[in-house]
C-alpha cells in the first residue's frame, strides 16, 4: 500500500469517527441532579426532590420504562422521613424486584419501616 492511501484511509476513519452520535440514555432521569443538587445545598427544597422523583416515578411507570437503579429506594426514603412508612415500604419492594443486587439493603429499610413510628420514638425519650 503507498502512503498515500494509507493516509487517506486515516483521514477517512477519523472524519467518520467524528460523525458517531452518542448513545441514547438508558434511563430516564428527569430532574432528579438539579434537585438533588438543590437539595443538598438547602435542605429546605425537600419538596422539589420530591415531586421530581415523583415525576421520574410517573413518567418510567406510564411509559413502562425501565426505572433508573436507585430512584425507587430514594424516594422510599424521602417517604420514610416523612411518616409514610407504608409507602416507603412498597417503594423498597419495587426496587428490590427491579435491581436484585439491592436486596440485601432493601429488606433491611424494609424491617426499618416496619417499626411504628411511635415504637422508635419511645426508645428515644429521656
Amino acid at each position: 500500500m503507498s502512503t498515500r492511501r494509507i493516509l487517506a484511509l486515516a483521514l477517512l476513519g477519523s472524519v467518520l469517527a467524528g460523525c458517531v452520535t452518542a448513545p441514547p440514555q438508558k434511563y430516564d432521569w428527569g430532574k432528579y441532579d438539579p434537585s438533588l443538587y438543590g437539595y443538598y445545598k438547602d435542605p429546605t427544597k425537600l419538596g422539589e426532590l420530591n415531586a421530581s422523583l415523583a415525576a421520574i416515578v410517573k413518567a418510567g411507570e406510564a411509559n413502562r420504562a425501565v426505572m433508573p437503579p436507585g430512584i425507587y429506594a430514594e424516594y422510599g426514603y424521602l417517604q420514610l422521613q416523612q411518616g409514610n412508612n407504608a409507602g416507603a415500604i412498597e417503594l423498597f419492594k419495587q426496587e428490590k424486584a427491579l435491581w436484585p443486587e439491592a436486596t440485601v439493603f432493601m429488606d433491611r429499610m424494609i424491617k426499618v419501616a416496619s417499626v411504628p413510628t411511635n415504637a422508635a420514638t419511645k426508645g428515644n425519650s429521656p
